[in-house]
């Protein structure tokens, strides 16, 4: 028994905060339904019970996944998630039920800090991402583009890039090119000009 009654209610409480109040926590991606963008994830870490015993996190269904986006829709980033990919899950203040349908009036559940009321950040953990130090990149497999400080821009796969430099002199190294446009379409390295002639006369397009 303690001695002190503010003890038992400071136990109280942290017992209280430690149950029922969630803020955000690092988590992975169970599944992704990309055409909803909703997810099913599960927090990485177990709860610690009073016994000392883990309790394994639950799994967490209909999560939204947050993408950078801007004008009304019109901009954004995403990407594909996977299973095992790592997330920043963000848990919110209050139901979120409403405001995912489009409302932004009093929750009707009173509920708060609930971890179904949650927003997911993909990203984080240890994923084997690396930062870049000068330049802003872009990646997916073997393909990139990259932006670097000097103003240049290198886009390409590990078989063909095409750089811009600062200067606005353009490098395309590729197996082939070809060139389509509406009215005409040919193979740069194999293309043919009827209606060669000597002189200063100029051919006709391209075939």
């Amino acid at each position: 028994m303690l001695s002190d009654p503010r003890e038992g209610i400071r136990l109280i409480i942290e017992s209280t905060v430690s149950e029922m109040v969630n803020t955000s926590m690092p988590a992975s991606i169970m599944s992704y339904d990309a055409t909803k963008n909703r997810a099913v994830i599960k927090p990485d870490l177990p709860k610690r019970l009073d016994s000392g015993e883990a309790l394994e996190s639950p799994k967490v269904v209909e999560i939204p996944i947050a993408w950078p986006s801007a004008c009304g829709g019109k901009a954004s980033l995403t990407m594909p998630l996977q299973a095992g990919d790592p997330l920043v899950n963000i848990v919110q203040q209050r139901s979120l039920e409403g405001w995912l349908d489009g409302k932004r009036t009093m929750p009707d559940d009173p509920r708060q800090f609930d971890i179904s009321d949650s927003i997911a950040i993909p990203g984080g953990g240890h994923s084997g991402t690396v930062g870049h130090a000068e330049d802003v990149v872009l990646k997916f497999d073997k393909c990139s583009l990259v932006l670097k400080k000097d103003g240049s821009v290198v886009l390409g796969n590990d078989k063909a890039s095409i750089i811009i430099d600062s200067g606005g002199n353009m490098t395309i190294k590729a197996n082939s090119i070809a060139i389509d446009t509406p009215s005409n379409k040919f193979t740069l390295q194999t293309h043919r000009h009827p209606g060669v002639q000597p002189g200063s006369g100029t051919t006709s397009q391209p075939v």
